[in-house]
């Protein structure tokens, strides 16, 4: 990896951000670029190790909460990592693909927003980015087809996984995980212990310990903390990046640049560029997260091989859609064992999680000086979402109906954040309603690219990694690969 300390001339691509996003779109830019090519990455953060990452007992030298404001509801948070691999580092690698209703919800269901693209656009670009993290995942057809198996076998599932599975035919499914089920060359299988945020033995797939390929090559530069402020933009065409530097401003000149600084960044990035739109910085939603127990009777659980065991679908699509919101539920591996004498292992701890569709008034804006941090808005969730939040109890009791159940538990708050930054950047067939189009091209700067989950005209319940990597590689097809 070619870390430097300055630029030095133009680049034929800029490449803001590390994270999923930046890192697939440079994978796949590289298999067509040419052997003269000049790529430069920018990274905010520094490059921490796996080592210094325990040392420090966290993934960045920089406290994402000191990166923004946050202004509306005080129980809601964003997260992300602000360095080297972004959010690679902090994932808990669950890698569920999006069901392919919901790339259709307005016209299926008549709410949200149709994508631009739809499953099928994606699948192959799924199937590459499953096998370079080597997904665990179902032997049989998960919610969608796929063509042929996981790269690695499916985790060992506890007994009430079994008999869901059983009881529950397509509907419940062992996880598609990127906690490897068994040994794999650069990564060992996962240990179950729980603690995916910060994995005490790199267990997970992260950039740094699966997918350094893409820095390796003679072709790219890495620029640390250097944090890109704006483009300079003439007429339809972004000229130069800006960026601070050890307290000093500097631009770099390119041919092609690609924002992947995330939900919260890149939208203000635009707005310093002088690229403002109705719908920019807009829409910032993601997940309405609910944990719970179920209480058995007789059966034991957490027999699991990692700390997400199953996935049940029972509640994810259907005409309900059009006034409520979809349901995942993910069993859990982890979590507080009954104090009943007894049956102490006799509970499913599970996380419930609720679509929540995009509004308007959940926003970014920039601060009130250019040195002032971005305010993140967030004043609530939608009708849709809260009106199946009020049914949490009896949808999780019906879900779980094939079991023996004593009770079910619910918490009555939700979680603090998903860690998935959907919308602010919504991608779209009309430049009149949306920023960039189908390739995550900007419509007006034309040499301009953004990836990431700020695209995504709606936020699924399933987690977003897959996509943004899928599509951050079809992206860099579009402008790079032969004709």
């Amino acid at each position: 990896m070619k870390i430097i300390e300055k630029v030095d001339g133009s680049y034929d691509a800029v490449i803001v951000g590390s994270g999923f996003g930046s890192t697939f779109f440079l994978h796949q830019f590289l298999k067509y670029a040419p052997a003269d090519a000049r790529i430069l990455v920018i990274e905010r953060g520094r490059k921490h190790s796996h080592a210094e990452q325990l040392d420090m007992g966290t993934q960045s030298s920089i406290d994402q909460a000191t990166t923004y404001d946050r202004i509306g509801d005080p129980g809601k948070t964003w997260n992300f990592t602000v360095a080297f691999g972004g959010g690679s580092n902090c994932w808990w690698a669950n890698s569920y693909r999006q069901h392919p209703s919901d790339f259709t919800l307005k016209s299926t269901y008549g709410v949200g927003r149709d994508w631009p693209v739809r499953y099928e656009d994606l699948e192959a670009y799924y199937i590459e980015v499953e096998d370079l993290m080597q997904i665990s995942g179902p032997v049989e057809d998960a919610p969608w087809l796929r063509k042929g198996p996981y790269p690695l076998p499916p985790h060992q599932l506890p007994l009430p996984d079994r008999m869901m599975m059983e009881r529950q035919p397509g509907f419940h499914f062992p996880v598609s995980t990127a906690r490897p089920s068994i040994d794999t060359a650069t990564r060992p299988k996962c240990c179950t212990n729980g603690v995916c945020h910060l994995c005490p033995i790199d267990s997970k797939f992260t950039i740094q310990n699966s997918f350094m390929t893409p820095y390796e090559d003679p072709r790219v530069e890495v620029l640390l903390e250097a944090e890109v402020r704006s483009l300079d933009v003439t007429g339809r065409t972004a000229q130069k990046a800006v960026f601070r530097r050890g307290g000093a401003s500097q631009t770099v000149a390119g041919d092609l640049f690609v924002l992947g600084a995330n939900g919260v960044f890149n939208p203000i990035i635009l707005m310093r560029s002088g690229l403002d739109h109705p719908q920019l910085g807009r829409n910032l939603h993601e997940q309405y997260a609910l944990f719970g127990e179920v209480h058995l009777d007789g059966i034991d659980h957490f027999q699991g091989s990692t700390v997400v065991n199953g996935l049940n679908y029972s509640h994810y699509d259907g005409p309900f859609r059009k006034d409520e919101a979809s349901v995942l539920i993910e069993t859990w591996n982890l979590g507080r064992l009954r104090s009943d004498h007894g049956k102490w292992r006799q509970v499913i701890p599970f996380l419930m999680k609720i679509e929540d569709l995009p509004q308007e008034k959940n926003r970014v804006e920039p601060g009130e000086s250019d040195e002032s941090l971005p305010k993140v808005i967030f004043e609530g969730y939608s009708e849709n979402t809260l009106k199946t939040a009020a049914c949490a109890q009896e949808i999780v009791e019906k879900i779980f109906s094939p079991l023996p159940v004593e009770g079910v538990v619910m918490r009555s708050v939700p979680g603090r954040t998903s860690s998935h930054l959907h919308g602010t950047t919504v991608m779209g067939t009309n430049p009149k309603d949306s920023l960039i189009d189908a390739d995550q091209i900007h419509h007006t700067v034309r040499n301009l690219v953004v990836v990431g989950g700020g695209g995504f005209p709606t936020g699924s319940q399933s987690n977003p990694t897959l996509t943004i990597s899928a599509m951050a590689m079809k992206a860099a097809d579009k402008l790079s690969k032969p004709a």
